[in-house]
């Protein structure tokens, strides 16, 4: 949440630029400079480090265990499709009004991000939420 906090600010109106900018105050390097929400998608589904994660309880130990999870959809998946994916950092935490949905941090296009907040206000519950992937990298 550290490294969340410390960057948000500055990219709290893009969503791929937060997750780039907390992967760089944890020393991650999957990333590019020009990396949209799609292209850092596609790269976590196959990037040495990564692992999917396959339910929301799982999302939520791996952030309760430290390790860095990003969330996230390609543009082409929402319902309807949209011209850009949206990315997130899952933080340790669970929603207190809807038991068993992560807390998150993400920036937004054109708009301004929210800070740990319940990753249901990303995506949007029964429609895009459930497309949604997850991936964790163990820090250290």
């Amino acid at each position: 949440m550290d490294a969340c906090e410390a960057v948000w600010e500055a990219n709290q109106s893009n969503c791929s630029g937060f997750v780039k900018a907390v992967a760089g105050q944890l020393g991650v390097t999957t990333f590019d400079v020009g990396d949209t929400a799609d292209m850092i998608v596609e790269k976590l589904a196959g990037a040495e480090g990564w692992t999917a994660a396959p339910d929301l309880a799982t999302v939520e130990a791996n952030a309760a265990a430290g390790q860095f999870v990003v969330a996230g959809m390609k543009g082409s998946e929402f319902t309807p499709p949209r011209s850009h994916g949206h990315v997130v950092v899952v933080v340790q935490g669970d929603d207190p009004n809807h038991p068993g949905f992560p807390m998150a941090y993400w920036g937004t296009l054109g708009s301004v991000g929210k800070k740990d907040t319940s990753i249901r206000y990303a995506f949007v519950p029964g429609v895009d939420l459930p497309k949604v992937q997850y991936f964790g990298m163990a820090l250290g």
